[in-house]
């Protein structure tokens, strides 16, 4: 079904009205860092990294750091039109594409971006349908095409609402809740590195995430199913 333009309107009153509600409730929280000297030398300097995270995480990181201006990768989805939306009034810049449509146009915008003016690239290592916390190439991809640093970051709270039914399990901090944010080491991807050392360095992005957020979540006692299953998998 097509999108009219009083549906378009609708969505736009719908982001303000979310921006305003998450922020009024973001002010009202604490935040501990892990690691911050990393996000004070790459995501707040003036050095360009492209950020790794889980879905799960994307809507308070979106509030923090959108006006940054970073570009994301966005599925090309109807609820991709909605979220696009939600983050353009962030101040993100948007490249639309997924891993099955147009997934190689939406990277090179992104490659583009960080070989040109932009500072910041970002979007979600398990994609847009997942499964949960099981990475995919692309964004290692555009860190070894952009020669730009890949930085893991993972944030978790004392008091969230959990969406249960979604499959990555989204999280929104509470009011007055005590928010972690984890950082690790930005690294290089060789140049070089493709087959075989390549997908390492995605299984390696996959198992830093993971131990981040189990780390973060027993920190503030969050239990999340998807988290609990991964460990015990991989024997984290």
């Amino acid at each position: 079904m097509r999108i009219k333009i009083s549906d378009r309107h609708l969505r736009g009153l719908l982001s303000y009205m979310a921006i305003f509600v998450l922020r009024v409730i973001l002010y009202t929280c604490k935040v501990e860092y892990i690691n911050k000297e990393y996000i004070d030398e790459y995501l707040l300097g003036n050095k360009k990294v492209v950020i790794s995270t889980w879905h799960r995480c994307t809507i308070y990181l979106m509030i923090k750091y959108g006006y940054l201006h970073p570009m994301a990768l966005l599925s090309p989805s109807k609820d991709g039109d909605l979220l696009a939306d939600f983050s353009k009034k962030l101040g993100f810049v948007i490249a639309r594409g997924s891993s099955s449509r147009g997934g190689k146009q939406g990277s090179e915008k992104m490659v583009d971006f960080l070989n040109t003016n932009g500072r910041i690239a970002a979007t979600v290592a398990d994609g847009p349908q997942g499964p949960a916390l099981r990475a995919k190439p692309g964004l290692v991809r555009i860190a070894q095409k952009s020669g730009v640093h890949l930085m893991p970051l993972i944030w978790s709270a004392t008091r969230v609402w959990m969406f249960k039914r979604a499959w990555d399990r989204t999280i929104i901090p509470k009011p007055f809740s005590k928010i972690v944010i984890s950082a690790s080491e930005p690294y290089l991807i060789p140049k070089t590195a493709k087959g075989k050392e390549f997908n390492a360095y995605v299984k390696d992005m996959e198992r830093t995430l993971n131990s981040m957020t189990r780390d973060v979540d027993r920190m503030v006692n969050h239990h999340d199913p998807n988290v609990e299953r991964i460990v015990q998998e991989d024997g984290l």
